[in-house]
């Protein structure tokens, strides 16, 4: 996992999912579905990078959230 794959995954801190920046409360441009999945954006720079080529920003959010499970204490 790249520092870039931690962004928002220790404090389970909403993040834009192209470049990682904090978009909690409010912050982001927009929160969009892409197949059923929320994805926030930060930019419209970052909207117009993740619908050129969604696969390697869900990829990413797909591991965050594998973690942030893995993180969770068992009940």
């Amino acid at each position: 996992m790249s520092i870039e794959d931690t962004i928002g995954y220790q404090n389970n801190v909403e993040a834009c999912v192209v470049c990682g920046k904090n978009v909690e409360h409010g912050g982001g441009f927009a929160k969009i579905n892409h197949r059923g999945i929320m994805v926030n954006l930060c930019c419209p720079l970052c909207m117009e990078a993740f619908e050129k080529d969604p696969g390697p920003h869900m990829a990413r959010l797909a591991k965050i959230e594998s973690y942030r499970a893995l993180k969770q204490p068992e009940k």
